[in-house]
């Protein structure tokens, strides 16, 4: 009887937690945004790209609409097939005009042409489809620190000792050699990971998506893995199946 209410206790908090942090997600007027162009000279229609049954782009959606944290989630986009792809799982299309999506087009061009467009957003989250371990409590976070801050990013810790070029010569890049810290003994640098962008118009109009009052979600750093190579697509799926394996 007292496993029963203990049980009972725990299913109510987590129910509560749950609404709870819903409601506060979708208090919110952030517009998510993807940004899954056609060319890819890395893995052709990149976006598209299989891992773990579904592709890149309905990976990412699924995600998003799972956080319960957006009413809007758009894919910008100058191709069919993947606006197809965004329709089939439930996201808006923004057609964007090609020359907003050439290999050299960076992504604040192309997030101004978004915004340019839709003229009453005004705060938006950028997700990349290639950021594959993008997961709901992150989105949750971001959210949530959003709205005391102009932006929020993912990031993880890095704890490579850096070291840089100085006329010609090698140098520590702020490290001491005479005392080279110990992994346990620094918090690491702080290394965006790209998984996602919390922005707000007024920064893009001076052609910024960060500012000094930002903050970030700190992410698990296996979940950092960016996918621009077939070899990183091999690695996710192998993850992924493994992970899989290890639940069941």
């Amino acid at each position: 009887m007292l496993f029963t209410r203990h049980a009972l206790c725990f299913i109510f908090t987590l129910f509560v937690v749950k609404i709870s942090c819903t409601d506060l997600c979708l208090e919110n007027n952030i517009h998510a945004l993807i940004l899954a162009r056609g060319g890819s000279k890395g893995i052709k229609l990149k976006n598209l790209a299989q891992v773990g049954g579904y592709s890149l782009l309905a990976r990412t959606i699924k995600t998003i609409k799972n956080s319960s944290c957006f009413k809007h989630i758009w894919v910008s986009t100058d191709d069919k097939n993947i606006a197809l792809e965004a329709q089939k799982f439930g996201a808006l299309v923004h057609h964007r005009p090609l020359q907003f999506a050439r290999d050299d087009t960076p992504s604040i061009d192309a997030i101004a042409e978004f915004l340019n467009s839709h003229t009453t957003i005004q705060d938006f989250a950028l997700f990349q489809c290639t950021s594959v371990f993008l997961k709901t409590n992150y989105i949750q976070e971001a959210v949530q620190k959003f709205e005391s801050h102009d932006c929020v990013f993912a990031a993880k810790r890095s704890h490579y000792l850096r070291w840089k070029m100085v006329d010609g010569f090698l140098v520590p890049a702020e490290f001491n050699l005479t005392s080279r810290p110990r992994r346990q003994d620094w918090k690491g640098d702080i290394v965006e990971t790209g998984m996602f962008y919390f922005s707000r118009r007024r920064l893009v109009d001076i052609g910024l998506l960060q500012n000094n009052r930002c903050s970030i979600v700190e992410i698990d750093a296996n979940d950092g893995l960016e996918i621009d190579s077939g070899h990183d697509l091999t690695m996710a799926k192998y993850i992924l199946s493994s992970r899989t394996k290890i639940d069941l």
